[in-house]
């Protein structure tokens, strides 16, 4: 945050002074995917709200691997910042009929097309545009047709943000209730010591999951969480004197949302974050 050097320069440039070019973004996002009403969340588990209806629009199921950016249909706005200023969020809320804890993350890189059925290595591949020392980096699996009814062991063979390649994962689950459905998000779980991704080489299942549906995997970086206690009423984040500590918005970043559920209502959620330049 050296860019910004004390608190009346912060309020000076979101008032529009010193090149601050203040952002004040809202978005919205309908508990629906493509229409159709989406899957109930399970309490205490994740789903991925890249396909939710709404403003912006949901994103499109992904196929080969891709690095999505600012650009990219799904992604929540933000206009890069002008010259050689970058762009710093000073605050973030989301309202919602659900309750849990929302998750705003960089979508580095994605991909789909992966099946439940094939149980040798699926190549993965694909390169990092934003954060591609992979420090902090994490990966989760993304259901985006359902896989089948069995529960198998996932693995991932990745770089990790050391460079040392193949790393792989701990084992997780995937296939049966509450790891099949559509937009449910799997996270991945690194090797003993590592802290970060840099690139996934590819993912394994143990064996068949008996429907081949359509999986998938991304790579993100985590910005910050929201946390609603209650349905109707806004979580609420001031960057400023909480942590993390006014966090950097890389050029094109993709930002989107995970939801860790409190409950197993769908969420539909109402949210904003306010951008400085500096």
């Amino acid at each position: 945050m050296a860019a910004i050097t004390d608190l009346s320069d912060l309020i000076n440039r979101s008032t529009g002074g010193a090149n601050g070019t203040p952002q004040n973004v809202f978005y919205y996002k309908a508990p629906r995917v493509a229409g159709v009403a989406a899957t109930a969340p399970i309490t205490g588990r994740m789903a991925s709200l890249w396909r939710y209806d709404g403003n912006p629009s949901g994103g499109a199921t992904p196929t080969t691997v891709v690095a999505p950016t600012n650009a990219t249909q799904g992604a929540l706005p933000f206009v890069n910042a002008g010259g050689s200023r970058e762009s710093w969020m000073t605050q973030a809320f989301a309202a919602s009929n659900a309750t849990g804890m929302f998750i705003l993350y960089d979508r580095l890189l994605h991909m789909g097309g992966l099946s439940g059925t094939v149980t040798t290595a699926q190549t993965v591949g694909g390169t990092l545009t934003r954060n591609t020392s992979g420090s902090g980096n994490f990966a989760f699996l993304e259901i985006n047709t359902a896989v089948g009814t069995t529960s198998v062991t996932a693995t991932m063979n990745y770089t990790d943000d050391l460079g040392n390649t193949g790393n792989v994962s701990t084992g997780v689950q995937i296939g049966a209730t509450g790891f099949r459905e559509v937009s449910r998000a799997i996270m991945l779980t690194l090797a003993a010591g590592d802290t970060g991704i840099q690139a996934i080489d590819s993912i394994t299942l143990s064996a068949t999951t008996g429907t081949a549906g359509d999986f998938g995997v991304v790579i993100g970086k985590p910005i910050a969480y929201l946390s609603v206690g209650q349905s109707g009423a806004a979580g609420w984040r001031d960057f400023v004197t909480g942590l993390p500590s006014i966090p950097k918005i890389e050029a094109n970043s993709c930002l989107s949302l995970l939801f860790v559920a409190g409950g197993t209502t769908v969420p539909e959620l109402f949210g904003g974050y306010s951008i400085v330049e500096a």
